[in-house]
């Protein structure tokens, strides 16, 4: 909660000068406030606690930040981002002209945090702070407007485009699925897959921009997939990202599929940092520790199938039809653990491995059959998937407790599981952890995603020419 610090709040001014000591000295803050008509001071509070403030000058149509600070064991929990943004917005909504303000050269966190909300380099005051120079830094409020990213998703089997305003807010997205077509050969051909995208693309941007009764010159940027994923289907994707780009001189911003499904959380709720991403889908699984925005190291992942491609397998020995994910997950529902199956790749790392758990159903499976005994679905099922949490939340709650992170989010198609989200919702609730969960209609490949993505990578300044390439394989970076 961030409230305005009054003249006549003795228990705020003084928790405030002795925790931030070397800022304020003993009686400052008040002579300050009762003489300094243009002073504002706002407060980032935990119930009672001040866990960090900032400082103001409000004269007429200008705003210049005097100081800035959290405290040490509350920073990289989103604190200083909410205090800025909340004077941004009370400029913007007070119609200022701009906010400066001045920082240490060598005081690289802070810079990228205010370059982050796009203040600019004004000059530089030599030696300013003893041999480090001062950088004076400006946002002008007058000129501050939302921004549209149009999204585009092709990776796999999914024609989507979407448009999302400031990377939270989606204004349409419209979808085009394969999976009717893939059905018939009990998964994605890449060819079919690609041939399928060439025939809708165009229909598919042009009904996005019919939804949402926006134009071409409404959007700011252009973000769309550009890996991993089926080449060919990439490769459409991309083309069309370039051509609009080119077209309608937009800025082209490539975006990780991996780094869409995380991104797809914020549009439920504002990602707070720092957090780790567990990444369950077709084609991943995946731990992923971020700091703060478009800031990924990988942690771990797996070493073959990937989570959701162990379903559909799965669900192809067992004879249901394909994507076998969720058709497992609500025969797990009804069913009891009652087959023995391993837990794979137990150990204290952060990887993954779920080409074993396949064979060990298959197997099971065979011998069953060779013995003329029948496989009950339903309990299968449930072992499977028991097998398959007791691996996700070993080594994602492990990895919380180790990096001392209190903020988890899941990501991809196979987060849409209700066994997998409810076994991490109670082990959450047990142990005091934000959790957040993408919407069921954001967890399988859609635009939406990559659009939200795409509008903090282009805050990030992540802008690709016309060379851009799609590839089949790449690390999250």
């Amino acid at each position: 909660m961030i409230v305005e610090l009054q003249n006549n709040d003795d228990k705020y001014i003084s928790s405030l000068e002795k925790l931030f000591s070397n800022v304020f000295l003993e009686g400052d803050i008040e002579k300050e406030i009762n003489n300094n008509p243009y002073l504002k001071i706002y407060m980032y509070l935990n119930e009672d606690d001040i866990l960090g403030f900032i400082e103001i000058y409000q004269i007429y149509d200008r705003i210049e930040i005097a100081n800035f600070n959290v405290l040490e064991s509350y920073q990289n929990q989103h604190i200083g981002s909410k205090l800025l943004e909340y004077i941004i917005n009370n400029a913007i909504d007070n119609q200022m002209k701009n906010i400066t303000l001045e920082v240490r050269s060598d005081n690289e966190k802070a810079i990228y945090l205010y370059k982050k909300y796009r203040f600019e380099n004004v000059s530089i005051r030599k030696n300013y702070y003893g041999k480090v120079d001062g950088i004076l830094m400006k946002k002008d409020i007058i000129k501050e407007k939302d921004i549209y990213i149009l999204g585009i998703e092709s990776s796999c089997d999914e024609t989507s485009f979407s448009i999302v305003k400031n990377g939270v807010e989606e204004i349409g997205t419209v979808t085009s699925s394969q999976i009717n077509i893939h059905k018939l050969y009990g998964g994605v051909v890449p060819e079919i897959a690609s041939r399928a995208h060439i025939k809708n693309i165009t229909f598919v941007l042009e009904e996005c921009l019919e939804k949402t009764k926006m134009t071409m010159d409404d959007i700011t940027a252009i973000a769309v997939t550009y890996g991993p994923g089926l080449i060919g289907s990439l490769l459409v994707g991309v083309e069309c990202a370039k051509t609009l780009s080119f077209l309608y001189n937009k800025p082209l911003i490539p975006v990780h599929h991996i780094s869409g499904h995380i991104y797809a959380n914020n549009l439920v709720k504002r990602l707070e940092f720092p957090l780790i991403a567990l990444v369950i889908s077709g084609g991943h699984t995946e731990l992923i520790l971020m700091e703060k925005d478009y800031s990924f190291k990988k942690l771990g992942g797996t070493l073959d199938d990937a989570v959701g491609e162990c379903y559909d397998k799965v669900g192809r020995v067992i004879g249901v039809e394909y994507p076998g994910g969720p058709v497992i997950d609500k025969l797990a529902s009804i069913g009891k653990p009652s087959y023995n199956l391993p837990i794979p790749l137990n150990d204290d790392s952060y990887n993954f491995s779920f080409s074993g758990l396949k064979s060990a159903v298959i197997n099971l499976v065979h011998n069953e059959e060779q013995r003329g005994n029948e496989i009950n679905k339903e309990n299968l099922a449930c072992s499977f998937q028991n097998v398959v949490i007791e691996s996700l939340t070993t080594k994602t709650m492990k990895a919380l407790k180790e990096y001392n992170i209190n903020n988890l989010i899941l990501a991809g198609g196979v987060s849409a599981n209700m066994g997998i989200r409810d076994s991490f919702k109670k082990l959450c609730e047990k142990n005091n952890i934000n959790y957040t969960f993408p919407s069921v209609k954001y967890s399988t490949d859609n635009a939406a995603m990559i659009a939200s993505s795409g509008y903090y990578a282009y805050l990030d300044n992540r802008i690709s020419d016309l060379t851009l390439n799609p590839v089949s394989s790449i690390e999250l970076k």
